[in-house]
Parts: C-alpha cells; sequence; structure tokens
C-alpha cells in the first residue's frame, strides 16, 4: 500500500521529468543542427542562392553571405565545392531556415597568401590581384598584361610594350607610337622641312 501511494504521488513528477527529457532532447538535436561545415553543392547565381552538402544531406535553396550588402554592396558568387559554414538559425531539421558563410580554405580551394601584410586575389582564369600593405605595392596581372603602382611609380606594360611615371618623367617603352593610325615615333618624318642653321633635331626628313 505504500509503494502504491508513493506512485501516486510521484506520477506528476514522473510525467514532468518526462516532458524535460523530450524537451532536452529537442535542444540537444536543434544544436547539433545549428551549424554544419559543407560544401557548395549547386548555385542559382542570378537569384543569389545555393544548395549545401552536408554528410548526407544537401540544404534547400539558401542565401550565401556577402562581402557587403548595405550602401555599399559587392557580390562574389561561391564556387562549386567551396567549402562553407552552413548557419542553421531556424534550428531544424531540413535547414530552410539557414544561410551560407562560404569562404572556408579547404585542400580544393587553398588560401592563396601565407604573409598577413599582403591581400591577394586569384581568379579562376589566373587574373591576379594584390596589394601589399606593408611595401604599399599594388599589383595586378592578366595574362601579359600588368600594372605595378607603388609610392613612388606607375608601371603599366602589356609584353614588352608600356610605360612608366614616376619623378624622373613619363618614361615609355614601344617599338612605335602613333595618334590615329599615324606614326609619331622616333621614327616618324616630316616633309618639306627646313631646319634653321645650327637647329638640332632627332627626326628623320625626307
Amino acid at each position: 500500500m505504500l509503494l502504491a501511494y508513493l506512485s501516486r504521488l510521484l506520477e506528476p513528477y514522473r510525467e514532468e521529468v518526462a516532458a524535460l527529457r523530450t524537451e532536452i532532447e529537442d535542444l540537444r538535436r536543434r544544436a547539433e543542427n545549428h551549424n554544419r561545415i559543407g560544401t557548395v553543392a549547386e548555385v542559382d547565381a542570378a537569384k543569389g542562392l545555393i544548395k549545401v552538402s552536408h554528410g548526407d544531406n544537401t540544404s534547400p535553396w539558401i542565401k550565401f553571405m556577402q562581402p557587403s550588402a548595405g550602401g555599399v554592396r559587392e557580390t562574389r558568387v561561391p564556387a562549386v565545392g567551396e567549402q562553407s559554414l552552413l548557419i542553421n538559425y531556424g534550428g531544424g531539421d531540413g535547414s530552410a531556415h539557414s544561410a551560407a558563410l562560404c569562404g572556408l580554405p579547404s585542400d580544393a580551394f587553398p588560401p592563396v597568401s601565407d604573409r598577413p601584410e599582403l591581400h591577394r586575389r586569384v581568379y579562376k582564369d589566373g587574373t591576379e590581384q594584390s596589394y601589399d600593405d606593408a611595401s604599399h605595392t599594388l599589383d595586378w596581372k592578366n595574362g601579359p598584361t600588368t600594372i605595378k603602382a607603388d609610392q613612388s611609380s606607375i608601371e603599366l606594360m602589356c609584353g614588352g610594350v608600356g610605360f612608366t611615371i614616376d619623378a624622373g618623367g613619363f618614361h615609355l617603352v614601344a617599338p612605335k607610337v602613333d595618334h590615329n593610325g599615324v606614326n609619331i615615333g622616333l621614327d616618324h618624318t616630316h616633309d618639306d622641312t627646313a631646319p634653321l642653321a645650327g637647329a638640332k633635331s632627332g627626326m628623320v626628313t625626307k
């Protein structure tokens, strides 16, 4: 009789403990689902959405973080296979209320700078741009075309042709210089010229 009496007294508490266990299990599951490391599985650049694969699951179409999305806007569309952090702010099982923080380095896409003073960006076609804040040097490369600038000079080259601007002036390196198709370079000629006696000219007359 005593056990039956105690059982009746404890019955409400057993139900409360069972409810607390269910709630704790739900919180544990939500906590586990809150943040996941995954990789970009699909990209819809026009809509600004991606799908992220994590474990055996794939998220629905979700937004991805942008470098800036306010008064200043900047867009970088993630690549398929790019590692990302899936932030499930809704805590549900389906990742419907999630956003992806992309740009985590991986073996497929390793870092392109190993120096804190060098901010470097490499595009998939091989184009590069970087800025070294220790030497104050800007560097941009696109195939044979390069631009280099620091606090003392600016250099633009396309293969073996280009120019440099520095405190000494404008320095041009080119086999030919023309204006609207007319040669105005070092070897251009002047017709019907008659220099004064003693005059000097680097131009060729004919």
